[in-house]
């Protein structure tokens, strides 16, 4: 019999950062897998990419999926290779249709994308890791670490990916979904969560951890039997 302890949860961390941006979830949960970003393949679409990583999945058994921001995209195509319990999206969106306007109106330049100086920008943002701009600046600061954390390949792929989406996943599994009210890059007006912070921005599982942890408790006592 299945219980939310031995439940297999899965979240996919933000446009290709590392598994620190779930660094609180991991404390509470501790069957918590942060999958690693593969590098993708040149002809890879989000489609082919999210296969691969269902297949690496499947032997972890029948959990909760899901992920933040860009991660949450991934879920949801993962999700649909698999047979989860739930979806969990993390400051992310359900569809195309509900990315910001800034996004959508960005598709034409996704050949850019690919000379995107990453590694140049990352050292850029090195002084919002600081400590005074953690206590300061609380929002920037966690974008500024997930950010830190994405492998520049991995990265300007994912980059286009976003841009390039066009087609919403259909799921045989509820979706619960938590929001920041001032999430900025994936604005909330434009989607529709299950359940929104009201002082919330865009990288909540680092600000916001108890809030986070305890939606995630209450999806698994909804769908754990």
């Amino acid at each position: 019999m299945a219980t939310p302890d031995s439940t297999p949860l899965i979240l996919f961390s933000g446009l290709a950062a590392d598994a620190n941006i779930f660094g609180p979830q991991k404390i509470a949960f501790p069957q918590l897998v942060v999958p690693e970003w593969p590098t993708p393949a040149q002809d890879d679409t989000l489609d082919s990419y999210c296969r691969r990583l269902a297949d690496d999945l499947r032997p972890l058994g029948d959990g909760i999926i899901g992920g933040a921001s860009f991660g949450g995209i991934v879920a949801l195509h993962v999700a649909q290779h698999l047979n989860p319990r739930a979806v969990v999206l993390i400051g992310s969106v359900r569809s195309p249709a509900e990315l910001s306007r800034v996004i959508r109106f960005s598709r034409p330049l996704e050949p850019l994308a690919r000379f995107i100086p990453v590694r140049f920008l990352q050292l850029c943002c090195l002084p919002l890791s600081s400590q005074l701009a953690r206590r300061n600046f609380p929002q920037l600061s966690g974008l500024s670490r997930q950010f830190r954390g994405s492998d520049p390949a991995v990265f300007r792929w994912s980059l286009q990916q976003i841009l390039n989406w066009s087609t919403t996943p259909t799921l045989n599994c509820p979706v619960f979904h938590i929001h920041g009210k001032r999430d900025y890059v994936l604005p909330p007006r434009y989607t529709n969560p299950t359940t929104v912070l009201e002082d919330g921005g865009h990288v909540i599982s680092l600000t916001h951890p108890i809030q986070i942890n305890d939606f995630i408790r209450s999806v698994m006592k909804q769908t754990v039997r």
